[in-house]
């Protein structure tokens, strides 16, 4: 899944899915999910009543991630969505009505901000063929850490596949985000800017550096 859950406006009818399988996204404040979680947990505990809507535990997907600083190797975890929690509960009622209450006291919790809602701007489950796909990329994410690639502007990288493969160039910007960069290859004495995934470049040891005209 390239986004958390996005509803794309469609005059279709959806079904609502069975209490079981009700799964909905809640944006929250960024690098306060846990917190958001820790809080959502201690509603359920205190409400009897939300606690037994509650299906599983709030998800945070991540992955884990692997780094090496100082010669030494560090695995940490890192959000797939930042900013977003994924609850498994029954807020919509077999009936098809929504519980208000329900719905009003979790955006009451601290660190909440919204639900991912429909045109109606009422909170909208993901349909099961998004649920299928969250889960099969947290099940992906479980096979083994990544390792963490960092590039910055002015680091010399050489082009792994495509039309510039093997060549040599200049980082010009970086997109921490998309993991994406633009890098500045030289042909002909003319600059060619290419934007490249993160995959598809590579680093050049320090000891080769400068050594294929990239600067």
């Amino acid at each position: 899944m390239s986004r958390p859950y996005e509803r794309k406006n469609s005059a279709r009818v959806r079904v609502t899915p069975a209490p079981a399988d009700q799964w909905f996204v809640l944006h929250v404040l960024s690098n306060k999910e846990r917190r958001a979680v820790d809080n959502l947990k201690r509603l359920f505990k205190e409400d009897e009543e939300m606690g037994a809507l509650v299906q599983s535990e709030p998800l945070v997907p991540t992955e884990k991630v692997e780094e090496v600083r100082n010669g030494k190797k560090y695995v940490q975890d890192r959000k797939l969505y930042p900013g977003y929690v994924y609850l498994n509960f029954e807020l919509i009622r077999p009936d098809g009505s929504l519980n208000i209450d329900a719905w009003y006291k979790i955006l009451a919790v601290d660190g909440v901000i919204s639900f991912a809602c429909g045109r109606d701007k009422k909170p909208l489950p993901m349909s099961p063929k998004d649920v299928q796909d969250l889960m099969n990329e947290i099940e992906r994410h479980k096979e083994g850490a990544r390792q963490k690639i960092v590039f910055n502007v002015n680091d010399e990288v050489v082009v792994l596949d495509g039309a510039f493969k093997d060549e040599h160039g200049i980082v010009e910007e970086v997109d921490t985000e998309r993991g994406r960069v633009r890098v500045g290859v030289t042909m002909f004495g003319r600059s060619n800017p290419l934007d490249l995934d993160y995959t598809q470049v590579q680093l050049v040891p320090e000891e080769e550096r400068g050594k294929n005209g990239a600067n």
